[in-house]
């Protein structure tokens, strides 16, 4: 039997993952469904900046957690204007399923009026299995992408982290910035996020940086600007590697520090991120030790 699972999957929460899991349960070949842009992108003219993956940040977890065949349809006019039919009768003449997983929210067609019980009425009456997973719920409420967009827009990044099941990450270019880091003595990759990502409140965090496969991750100080379309900033904790510049990286949060600081002095800046360094070096640690007792 060929199994599929639908939906948006922005952030692939640990929600998300409960509706994969399930899909990749059963024997046979499994097929990921999603849309590009997601819905509320769509919406806004593309001028929406609260996703929580990105088109690659979205592909690279998926493949992590073996999903081998991923479909993208365009989430555009034509899409919209389907009725639920019309897009149930195309999905499976493009993809022949036996079986079909999603969650209990899920809706499609004209007007979101296609819904779980719509889904589970037409698959029924074609000897389509239907699985309609009900919400994971953390503190007596369901686990949804807008409640962790709100979190970590307060800068609640563990709070985030449990909904998500993993740390909250960016990617992007690192490019040469101004130098000003460097001149005060603590230099800084310049990582441009695409505007279309969400970024944690403004403010200093720890957390790594990660630049590929295989490689061990660095910790940093990290600084999320107050500007949207700032880059952000990463100093690498007594980094002795080699030049990144150009190069594709993921910033992760760990913990917030303290908020951004606003019209003070070059010592008292310098001082600030000295501070920053220090309890980045103490999470560090605290986090190496965790993980091996013997230590």
């Amino acid at each position: 039997m060929n199994t599929i699972t639908l939906g948006n999957f922005d952030g692939i929460h640990s929600g998300h993952l409960k509706v994969i899991e399930k899909a990749g349960s059963f024997s046979g070949d499994t097929c990921l469904v999603c849309f590009e842009p997601v819905a509320r992108q769509y919406f806004t003219d593309n001028s929406w900046s609260r996703r929580l993956t990105t088109v690659s940040e979205r592909a690279v977890i998926l493949n992590r957690l073996g999903m081998k065949k991923i479909i993208i349809i365009p989430f555009d006019r034509e899409t919209v204007e389907k009725s639920p039919d019309e897009f149930l009768s195309e999905l499976h003449e493009m993809e022949k399923f036996t079986r079909i997983v999603v969650g209990y929210d899920f809706h499609f067609g004209r007007n979101r009026s296609g819904t779980a019980e719509y889904l589970y009425q037409w698959c029924t009456s074609r000897e389509i299995d239907t699985i309609i997973v009900p919400p994971l719920e953390c503190g007596d409420e369901p686990v949804k992408s807008e409640k962790i967009r709100q979190l970590l827009e307060n800068g609640e990044i563990r709070n985030a982290e449990e909904l998500l099941g993993r740390h909250y990450s960016v990617t992007g270019v690192v490019s040469r910035g101004k130098g000003q880091g460097k001149q005060i003595g603590f230099p800084t990759l310049n990582v441009r996020v695409p505007g279309c990502k969400l970024l944690p409140k403004p403010g200093s965090y720890a957390g790594y940086v990660e630049s590929g496969e295989g490689n061990r991750p660095v910790p940093a100080a990290v600084f999320v600007p107050g500007s949207a379309t700032g880059p952000v900033e990463a100093h690498l904790i007594d980094y002795r590697g080699g030049d990144v510049y150009g190069s594709i990286v993921s910033v992760s949060f760990r913990k917030r520090l303290r908020r951004t600081a606003s019209s003070i002095s070059i010592e008292e800046l310098k001082k600030l991120i000295a501070g920053d360094v220090e309890n980045v070096r103490r999470y560090a640690l605290k986090k190496e030790r965790m993980e091996d007792p013997e230590k």
